[in-house]
C-alpha cells in the first residue's frame, strides 16, 4: 500500500493479539487464500485513520481469472467504483467528523504480470484453486477532526456490496486500544 506507514507496526504488534482472537481462523487468513474471508488492518494516529483491506478478488469480483468477456470487463469496473464509495461501505462514527483524503487499489487481474500467470494457468489447469489465486488490496486513509470520538466502524455496507465476503479478520490499533476481532455478516461492527 501507498500510505501504509501508520500501519506497519500493526502486523508486528497484534500478533499476540491476534492468536487470541481467533486463532485458526486468523491463521487462515494471514497464511492462506481462503475465499470468503478477507483482512482489514486499521490504524488511528492523531487525526489520521487508515484502513488496509486484503481480500480474495473471488469475494469482490466473484472470479480470479483476468476478465476477458465484457460482463466480467463490466463486474470489475463496477465493484472497484463500488470500492471507492467508503460512504457506503463503512459508517465511522459521525462524531468524529473523518473525511476521505486517499484510496489506493491493486488487484492482481490488472497488473501486467497476469499474462505469465495465465500461461502457468493454462499448463496447469488442474491444480488452478491450489496455484494461481488472485487478491485485491484496497488502502483507505482519512483525516478525522475529532479522532477521540471515534469508537466504532460499521461495515454492514461492504458485506451487503460484496456477499461472497463471510468473515473479515480486523486488526485494529489505537493510542488507546489494540484488538484482533472477526466480523461477519451477522457481525457487521467494530467497536473500541
Amino acid at each position: 500500500m501507498r500510505f501504509s506507514y501508520l500501519l506497519a507496526p500493526i502486523l508486528f504488534a497484534l500478533s499476540p493479539l491476534s492468536i487470541a482472537a481467533s486463532e485458526h481462523e486468523h491463521e487462515q487468513s494471514l497464511d492462506a487464500h481462503v475465499h470468503g474471508v478477507a483482512t482489514l488492518n486499521v490504524g488511528l494516529d492523531d487525526q489520521q485513520l487508515e484502513l488496509q483491506f486484503e481480500s480474495p478478488t473471488m469475494n469482490i469480483f466473484g472470479f480470479e481469472y483476468k476478465p476477458s468477456s465484457e460482463n466480467d470487463k463490466q463486474a470489475l469496473i463496477e465493484a472497484e467504483l463500488t470500492l471507492k464509495n467508503e460512504q457506503a461501505l463503512f459508517k465511522l462514527s459521525s462524531a468524529a467528523q473523518c473525511v476521505l483524503s486517499a484510496v489506493t487499489i491493486e488487484n492482481d487481474l490488472v497488473e501486467p504480470t497476469q499474462d505469465a500467470h495465465e500461461h502457468e494457468h493454462d499448463e496447469h489447469a488442474d491444480a488452478q484453486d491450489e496455484q494461481n489465486h488472485s487478491d485485491i488490496q484496497v488502502g483507505y486513509l482519512f483525516n478525522c477532526a475529532t479522532p477521540d470520538k471515534l469508537h466504532s466502524i460499521d461495515l454492514a455496507g461492504f458485506f451487503k456490496a460484496f456477499p461472497h465476503t463471510e468473515k473479515i479478520n480486523v486488526q485494529l490499533m489505537t493510542s488507546t486500544a489494540q484488538l484482533g476481532v472477526e466480523l461477519s455478516q451477522s457481525n457487521t461492527v467494530l467497536n473500541w
